[in-house]
């Protein structure tokens, strides 16, 4: 009788533990899925700003 009641409580246990961390996994991919999105328009935006920058050495030009 103890045994199954050992049995019964491990599998309910494991159950739980297999049920909460599949609920973690949904809500942090959805997290994820949302933040990556995010992300992906501020780089447009920065890339967009830093498009606009020349990089590399200056110099005059003067039209006579």
């Amino acid at each position: 009788m103890k045994q199954l009641l050992a049995t019964i409580i491990a599998l309910f246990i494991g159950f739980f533990v297999l049920v909460s961390s599949l609920f973690f996994a949904v809500g942090l991919s959805i997290v994820g899925f949302i933040m990556s999105k995010s992300h992906n328009r501020k780089m447009k935006s920065n890339e967009d700003k830093e498009a606009r920058i020349i990089e590399g050495e200056y110099s005059e030009v003067t039209h006579s």
